[in-house]
């Protein structure tokens, strides 16, 4: 489709600031805008020294409040503390259908302290696992056995899911059964993650 224009009739009050220029035969004014701060309430839930070490573990969970959907921008896993042996750990993304139960609670951060306190709960480790439902994702780290000595490089051992423009966010319905989990799959000794979300809380669906 070609680009098109909308006739707007000027009248009297504010005036928008515009840049003119021509589109086929016609004057055009192109609208300037300034991003404002983002409005919605942000929240980052961090469980950093988390035992990724037993198969099947959910690392964490994130659970929706009674009245808010939850909508995850980004979830981060990176190795935090030196595996017994070498090895690869395949990460999953879960949707729950119940809470787990058991485990510590994470208490959400606000980014903005103005903001109300997450009706989202967060917890690492639940003894009793929440329902698994449908799988989203599962990604893989390689984890490293030692640090190199000063000068080596070692890739991270991370992984990252992020929300991206043309698609919808990870979103988790109003109502506390519903929840996501960060699962690990295979038993490696030693291994620790730091497993980070982060989410907005929103009225609309």
């Amino acid at each position: 489709m070609p680009e098109s224009l909308v006739q707007v009739t000027s009248g009297a009050g504010p005036k928008l600031h515009t840049w003119q220029r021509t589109v086929g035969a016609n004057n055009v004014e192109d609208e300037f805008t300034v991003p404002g701060e983002y409005p919605l309430a942000s929240y980052i839930s961090c469980a950093p020294g988390t035992a990724a070490s037993t198969a099947a573990a959910h690392c964490l969970q994130v659970m929706a409040g009674a009245s808010l959907n939850v909508r995850v921008r980004r979830i981060r896993v990176e190795q935090d503390g030196a595996i017994t042996a070498a090895a690869s750990q395949q990460f999953q993304i879960w949707r729950l259908s119940t809470a787990g139960t058991g485990g510590t609670v994470v208490t959400p951060a606000k980014l903005d302290s103005a903001d109300a306190v997450s009706g989202a709960t967060t917890m690492s480790l639940p003894t009793v696992k929440g329902t698994e439902a449908t799988l989203i994702d599962q990604q893989t780290i390689f984890a490293v056995q030692t640090a190199p000595a000063s000068g080596g490089i070692t890739p991270a051992a991370l992984w990252e899911w992020e929300g991206m423009d043309g698609r919808k966010s990870l979103i988790i319905p109003a109502g506390a059964a519903n929840g996501i989990a960060i699962k690990c799959l295979s038993a490696r000794a030693g291994l620790s993650v730091s497993v980070t979300v982060e989410f907005v809380e929103t009225s609309f669906v």
